[in-house]
This record gives C-alpha cells, sequence and structure tokens, in this order.
C-alpha cells in the first residue's frame, strides 16, 4: 500500500524519535557494560570513551565476586527480602481486593476511599519511623519486608481485575458450599495470572531497588541489601571500608568496580522482567475494556 507524503514524512519521524530514544536508553547501560570489562590502562588511554573497547578483562568481576564477601551477605538478604516480601505482598494485595471486588460488602465505597486517600496523603517519614521503632523493628531482618508490604495503587488494580471476572462464577460455587477463601484459591487465582504477574512484578521491582529504607532503618551492614552497597560503591570515591576489609590485594581502580556492581546488580531483573513482560502487559490493560 503506497503512502501519501505526509503518512511518509510522519513514518519518518517516529523512525528518528524512536530510534534517538532507543540509543538514549541503550548506551548509557551499554556504556556501563563496556567499562566493566575494559582493562584500566585501556579506559585510561580513551579517557573513558570505551563504547567498543578492543580488549577485555573480568578482574572487576573477580574482585567483587571472590573478595567482596560483602556483596554476597547483601545479595542473600535481598533475595530473603524480595522473597518474602512479594510473598507477602500478594497475599495481601489478593485478599483485600476480592473482598473489595465484592459489591455487597458494606461500607465498601468508605473503605475503598480510605486506601485512595492513603495514594494521595501520607504519615511522613518522621512519624513512620516512630512507628518502626516503637515497633522494635529498627535494624532487624523483618523491616525491609514489612515497610513495602501493601500498595494501595496495587490493590486498586487486582481489583479492577476481580470486577472483571463473571459474578456468575462466584454466585455458583457458593451454591455448592464453597467458601469464600475456596472460590479465590481455586477458582479467582487461576483466572487472574495476568493481573496477579503483573502487580508482582511491580512488587518485586521495588523490592529489589529499594536502598532508601535501608538506609533509615538498618544500620548493621550484614542486613543491608545489595542496592544499598551499591549505593555505597557509587557515591564514595573509594569502596567502602566493609568491602575493603576482605580484599586479600591491592583493589582495582574504582571506576571498574562501581560498573561492575552495577551490572551484577542490575542482571537478576534483566533477565526476569522478559519472562513475564507478556503478563505483565495483559494486567496493566485491565480494566480498559470490560466484558
Amino acid at each position: 500500500m503506497k503512502l501519501t507524503r505526509g503518512e511518509s514524512a510522519f513514518a519518518t519521524t517516529n523512525y528518528i524519535v524512536l530510534t534517538l530514544l532507543t540509543l538514549v536508553i541503550v548506551l548509557p547501560f551499554w556504556y556501563v557494560i563496556t567499562v566493566s570489562i575494559t582493562p584500566y590502562s585501556e579506559f585510561s588511554a580513551k579517557d573513558g570513551m570505551v563504547l567498543f573497547p578492543t580488549s577485555f578483562s573480568f578482574e572487576y568481576y573477580a574482585y567483587l565476586l571472590k573478595e567482596g564477601s560483602l556483596i554476597y551477605h547483601a545479595y542473600g538478604n535481598t533475595i530473603r527480602n524480595t522473597v518474602a516480601g512479594v510473598l507477602l505482598a500478594l497475599f495481601l494485595t489478593t485478599t483485600v481486593a476480592y473482598a473489595l471486588a465484592e459489591k455487597r460488602l458494606p461500607g465498601r465505597k468508605g473503605i475503598i476511599l480510605i486506601f485512595v486517600f492513603t495514594m494521595l496523603f501520607k504519615g511522613g517519614m518522621i512519624p513512620t519511623y516512630i512507628t518502626i521503632q516503637q515497633l522494635g523493628l529498627l535494624n532487624t531482618n523483618y523491616v525491609l519486608i514489612l515497610v513495602m508490604a501493601f500498595s494501595a495503587f496495587n490493590m486498586i488494580i487486582m481489583k479492577s481485575f476481580f470486577e472483571s471476572i463473571p459474578e456468575s462464577l462466584r454466585e455458583s460455587a457458593s451454591l455448592d458450599g464453597a467458601s469464600e477463601f475456596r472460590i479465590l484459591r481455586q477458582i479467582i487465582l487461576p483466572l487472574s495470572m495476568p493481573a496477579i504477574a503483573s502487580v508482582g512484578l511491580l512488587y518485586m521491582v521495588v523490592y529489589w531497588n529499594d536502598f532508601f529504607s535501608a538506609m533509615l532503618y538498618v544500620s548493621d551492614w550484614n542486613k543491608a541489601p545489595v542496592q544499598l552497597v551499591l549505593r555505597s560503591i557509587i557515591a564514595s570515591s573509594s569502596l567502602p571500608p566493609e568491602l575493603l576489609e576482605t580484599a586479600g590485594r591491592t583493589p582495582p581502580p574504582t571506576v571498574g568496580i562501581q560498573m561492575a556492581a552495577i551490572v551484577i546488580v542490575a542482571l537478576p531483573m534483566l533477565i526476569i522482567y522478559p519472562l513475564i513482560q507478556r503478563y505483565f502487559d495483559q494486567g496493566m490493560m485491565v480494566g480498559s475494556v470490560k466484558g
């Protein structure tokens, strides 16, 4: 089909804009990867412009993985927090969303309004800190799991998906004597995998990338997540003392270790995200089309 002059110009403009956006997104991460595998001698010789290195070295990764025991502890903490946090958050989100999806629930509109209110107005950093302190959760393994265990926004997404499921399914199961938990477990959840996957991915990204909560509530480096260690490496001109204490030799240049740390921390999300991308796309379309 032949395009008109206006359509051809529009398509060309789209390709140019999308190509520029792709380069803006891809080039920084490509630069991080190349610097992390480029010997420092070549990095210095090219004044840091090493988009296409001629030689490769994995000394930065070897230093972090072999001699930086803090990275292993932080990785373990992050994996524990992410897995436990996502499971807890999905449990809380699905149960609340399932209850609020029931239109006959007494006071339903008022409860939803309360949740929406928390999306617009929050208690603030200091009241939250005082609350966590009084609960005895400061500097514990549980604080980074509990502090982000529920999101009103994610609950609204899940509730909208539950409302799109035909109510006749719930009614017929209830007439057969099924309890609400059985209806949720055996009927609603199997039909809601796109929403569960999308909300789970949102929680996973939040838990994996969180460092600010750790800065506020955790002072023990043995309980610190990997993002807090990464921030310490990036923000300082040298490696954190906790990492240097494990070194058995003179550390490589800091710039290479910084870039290698970024790759190590980002790699799991880069692997997991494409696997559930299709569920995420479906889940984000919740509510746009009513059956």
